[in-house]
């Protein structure tokens, strides 16, 4: 009996810091202009399902013989301890995956909506089950133990945000012309990304960036995905219809590596880059870094901006000067 109770004393003393850390992980913090930073604890149960299923994206530390990547701690910490997960767990998450081949994307714009709200929007109906499924994992693997594991990593991340986020931010809403009484924004940490990578939806409650491990904080990137989202709908159906240096374009820029495939979506593209690099007050280099990766006429398009009129009103005009500005390569 006294052993027993020995370890009963012992799982207790364990317990309360597991506990604690694990209510301060869902605790968000804000930036002093009011901006959310978060860990989210679907997106977390996603991620680390999706690692154990195969997820490797990452910087390649090495070809060959058969390629390897680079993760930051925390990640790797994850990979490893669910290494020998519930197996069955696993099965069901592939006949899940099988039977609902979507998008990573689609997947991660209904976790980042589970937390605050209650329906599910139509668009993401198809996936229905997810959210089971995600409970399921959170209940027989060491997901909450992960989670306070990882604790300090995510907070220092949420961290470095706190100081570098709100100038460019409320630049780049005076130059879309975002009302105060606009959607709110909350940033979504999650170290068990690709580094670099991130994703912007819009959701009930304002816009959400779902930002991965880096080495500083990902602004750019972060700032290009709020004006991707904050831009008209109306810009890319214009692009599409009349642009008409855009299909040239497009296809030059595609020989470089850009990943849009339709002239509106690189149009939008190009926008929200330029209104990123202008916000953030890049400099001349960031705008050749952009040409060389297929992303033309950024400068311009960046005092395009400064128009009064409406983003929708402007952009034909504004994509000319892309065509007009850029020497196509021989």
């Amino acid at each position: 009996m006294r052993a027993c109770a020995q370890v009963i004393t012992v799982l207790l003393a364990l317990g309360a810091p597991l506990a604690h850390a694990e209510s301060d992980w869902f605790a968000s913090v804000y930036t002093p202009a009011g901006v959310e930073l978060r860990a989210d604890a679907r997106v977390f149960t996603l991620f680390s399902l999706l690692n154990r299923a195969g997820y490797d994206a990452g910087p390649v530390r090495r070809m060959a013989p058969v390629p390897a990547y680079r993760y930051p701690a925390a990640r790797v910490r994850v990979r490893e301890a669910l290494a020998s997960a519930d197996a069955a767990v696993l099965q069901r998450a592939q006949a899940f995956f099988d039977t609902h081949p979507l998008p990573l994307e689609r997947y991660l714009a209904l976790a980042v909506r589970m937390e605050d709200e209650a329906d599910v929007p139509a668009e993401l109906r198809e996936l229905e089950g997810l959210e089971a499924l995600l409970d399921l994992v959170d209940s027989k693997w060491p997901v909450p133990v992960l989670r306070a594991d990882t604790f300090d990593d995510y907070r220092s991340v949420m961290r470095s945000y706190l100081a570098v986020l709100d100038a460019p931010l409320q630049r780049a809403q005076r130059l879309l012309r975002v009302p105060e009484s606009g959607p709110g924004v909350r940033v979504v940490v999650n170290l068990l990304g690709e580094e670099g990578w991130v994703r912007g939806f819009r959701t009930g409650t304002g816009v959400a960036l779902v930002v991965g491990p880096g080495k500083t904080p990902e602004l750019e990137r972060a700032l290009s995905e709020y004006a991707r989202l904050m831009l008209p709908t109306r810009v890319s159906e214009q692009a599409q219809a009349r642009w008409a240096a855009g299909p040239a374009l497009l296809k030059e820029a595609q020989g470089l590596g850009v990943r849009e495939a339709t002239v509106g979506e690189y149009a939008v593209a190009l926008l929200s880059r330029a209104l990123a690099l202008a916000a953030l007050e890049a400099p001349e280099a960031a705008y050749e870094a952009a040409t060389r990766e297929g992303y033309f006429g950024l400068k311009a398009l960046a005092g395009s901006f400064g128009d009064p009129r409406p983003v929708d009103g402007w952009v034909l005009e504004g994509l000319a000067r892309v065509g007009t500005g850029h020497a196509p390569r021989k």
